[in-house]
């Protein structure tokens, strides 16, 4: 663990660059990885000086020009062996680090992001000495790695808290660590990096102060430069810059947001809660457009709030209302779902325990989707309208499943198979009735009329179950593979991979299949042309050579021979009178 103290004449570090190796350039051995070095540390092993190595040949040769006396190591602050480095120039591909040859390293990150936690070290560094405060930074591994969090903490006393999170971080952990962080500062601000913050954490947040704050990084040459923002479920503010935040008694500030922070969260909220907020009591119109604006930002940012949280989103008139005035508003948020079959918004609300409320099975049944029989059926039915509207609402938005049906008992339907039941008649005839199937046309007269209209989303699952079911298996195949053909057009991705993928498995089974006409290949236009153009040449040669051969005459064998003498003198004898 390593720790700075930082002090008010604390100057930035200043900006680093790659450096030349001491050694020749050949190859490398970097325990099983392969993947390029683009991180090292300057100096030592132990250093903090983090670097990105130029990835452009001509910049790395400016720069080792600039450096000749730096020197690069696998740093330990890294989660690297500790072993020396050389920048390694290459004109036709990325330039990277390298270590000695035959040197075993685990190090697990080593692109441009893996210094990140040093970067911030840096940034914070020469922010705290710009302002004249006096600040510790620390790093921090949790289990993954050196660089899973940074804490900073400004004051004498160390009592305002700001927790950078880089790793992934489970909720409950996350309680258990706030807990422990909250006793001992004044003030506790967690920010979080790109995919850290689960979707309870980010609700709990939304919850407590109204926002949540996050970081990134921009990489500006050797280096990467920190940026904040704040963001709720309607909105986000700007990425900023650390010096235009500011640390305040109620915490870290970030430009264009106002803190709202409960009386009941700890420490930290106790010093920023002073007043209470007016209820202020609005129409039956304005609560169902605000209701429903906080339920779809909630499905865009993939999160099921509670009604307190809904509350504190949509207005805090909607936290007193009770059980039947819940159902009427709600039903007023989702009166046209249940007939143009968009997802249920009330399915998102949630209790404590992570189930829906009972009273949304009330709302079921007033839209018109069915009347649910028990808790589980009802558990079953939501979770499917969430995950319609994650994918109606959410970024990117995605094809939604199908609804689930209920019965009129209210229990889930059963799934349809592609093929549907044969329908049977009674024709009563003397003698007693006689019972008749309903017979099927042959597909090669119907071609796709053999086949059920199906959704698009159905089809793959139906050209699987084709290749088991028992009868004619080969010609409903090759008819289903003739829908498929015109589903592709309409299904997005990753539906259509999906598709093609079971189009080529069930291609290859109709050609395994005995009896089965292999299918001749498709021609563009062009070919076909030149296939009826080569067909029509040799017709034509074809005619010409029978015509040729039928119009010559027989050689005669004496033509141009001089004639035998006698020959053709002799004159007719006349008749005597």
């Amino acid at each position: 663990m390593d720790h700075i103290l930082v002090s008010i004449n604390r100057r930035p570090s200043p900006v680093v660059s790659a450096g030349r190796a001491p050694w020749p350039e050949g190859e490398f051995v970097i325990g099983s990885d392969s993947r390029l070095v683009q991180t090292a540390v300057i100096g030592s092993r132990n250093s903090g000086r983090a670097i990105i190595l130029p990835t452009d040949a001509d910049e790395l040769i400016r720069w080792r020009r600039r450096h000749p006396a730096y020197t690069y190591w696998c740093g330990t602050q890294l989660g690297g062996c500790g072993n020396e480095l050389s920048d390694r120039l290459y004109r036709d591909k990325v330039c990277h680090f390298a270590h000695r040859p035959h040197t075993s390293c685990h190090r697990t990150a080593t692109g441009a992001a893996s210094a990140d936690h040093l970067f911030i070290k840096d940034d914070l560094a020469a922010w705290v000495g710009r302002n004249r405060l006096k600040a510790k930074v620390t790093s921090r591994d949790l289990g993954s790695g050196p660089g899973d969090a940074v804490d900073f903490r400004v004051g004498a006393a160390r009592q305002q808290h700001v927790r950078f999170q880089f790793s992934r971080l489970a909720h409950a952990e996350w309680n258990r660590a706030r807990r422990r962080l909250s006793g001992d500062s004044a003030t506790l601000d967690w920010v979080f990096g790109p995919g850290a913050a689960p979707p309870e954490t980010m609700e709990e947040l939304y919850d407590e102060y109204g926002y949540l704050l996050r970081f990134r990084f921009e990489t500006h040459g050797a280096v990467r430069r920190i940026r904040l923002r704040a963001e709720d479920p309607r909105r986000s503010t700007d990425w900023v810059p650390l010096d235009a935040c500011a640390m305040t008694p109620a915490g870290l500030r970030i430009p264009g947001v106002e803190p709202r922070r409960r009386s009941s969260a700890g420490p930290a909220a106790a010093a920023g809660s002073g007043r209470g907020e007016a209820t202020v009591l609005r129409s039956r119109e304005e609560q169902v457009l605000a209701l429903k604006e906080a339920l779809v930002s909630a499905a865009r940012f993939r999160t099921r709030p509670t009604w307190e949280s809904l509350s504190r989103t949509a207005g805090s008139d909607l936290t007193e209302l009770s059980v039947p005035d819940r159902v009427g508003l709600l039903v007023l948020v989702d009166q046209a779902c249940g007939s143009d079959g968009s997802p249920l918004l009330s399915a998102l609300i949630r209790t404590g325990e992570g189930d829906p409320p009972s009273h949304v099975g009330d709302v079921v049944a007033a839209v018109g989707c069915g009347v649910p029989a028990t808790a589980t059926v009802l558990k079953r039915w939501c979770q499917r309208e969430v995950d319609r509207a994650f994918a109606a609402y959410g970024i990117p938005s995605r094809t939604a499943p199908p609804r689930l049906p209920l019965t009129l008992d209210g229990h889930l339907a059963a799934p349809q198979t592609a093929e549907p039941a044969q329908h049977q008649t009674i024709v009563h005839v003397k003698g007693g009735p006689v019972r008749q199937t309903a017979t099927r046309s042959k597909p090669e007269s119907k071609g796709l009329a053999s086949v059920p209209l199906l959704r698009d989303t159905e089809i793959r699952h139906s050209l699987r179950s084709a290749r088991q079911r028992r009868g004619p298996r080969p010609r409903y195949a090759a008819a289903l593979m003739a829908r498929a053909e015109e589903a592709l057009t309409r299904l997005p991705e990753p539906q259509r991979t999906e598709l093609v993928a079971e189009m080529a498995t069930t291609r290859r089974w109709l050609d395994s299949r005995p009896g089965v006409p292999a299918q001749n290949p498709k021609q563009s236009r062009r070919a076909k042309k030149a296939a009826n153009a080569r067909k029509a040449a040799a017709a034509t040669q074809t005619a010409r050579a029978e015509k040729k051969r039928q119009g010559k005459k027989a050689k005669n064998p004496l033509q141009g021979a001089r004639p035998l003498p006698g020959v053709g003198d002799a004159r007719p004898k006349k008749r005597p009178t």
